[in-house]
C-alpha cells in the first residue's frame, strides 16, 4: 500500500516538473533562434516525443489508481 502512495506522489511531482519543462521548451521555441543542434523543430520534437508521452502515461496511472481506490471503498460498504 505504501508503494502505491509513493508512486502516486512521485508521479504527481513528475507531472508538475514535466509541465514546467514543456513551458520552458515552448518559450525557447518562441524566443530563441535555432542553432546547429537545437533548432525550433528540435524543441518541438522533444516536447512531442518525450514529455507529452510521459505526461499521458502518468495521468493514466493516476486515473487508474483513483478508480481502483474508488472501487475498493465502494465495495467495503
Amino acid at each position: 500500500m505504501t508503494d502505491r502512495k509513493q508512486m502516486k506522489k512521485i508521479r504527481k511531482k513528475r507531472i508538475k516538473s514535466i509541465e514546467k519543462q514543456v513551458d520552458k521548451h515552448e518559450k525557447n521555441i518562441a524566443q530563441e533562434k535555432g542553432r546547429k543542434d537545437t533548432t525550433k523543430d528540435y524543441w518541438q520534437k522533444e516536447i512531442d516525443e518525450k514529455f507529452l508521452k510521459q505526461l499521458e502515461k502518468d495521468k493514466k496511472y493516476l486515473n487508474k489508481s483513483k478508480k481502483e481506490n474508488t472501487e475498493e471503498n465502494g465495495n467495503s460498504d
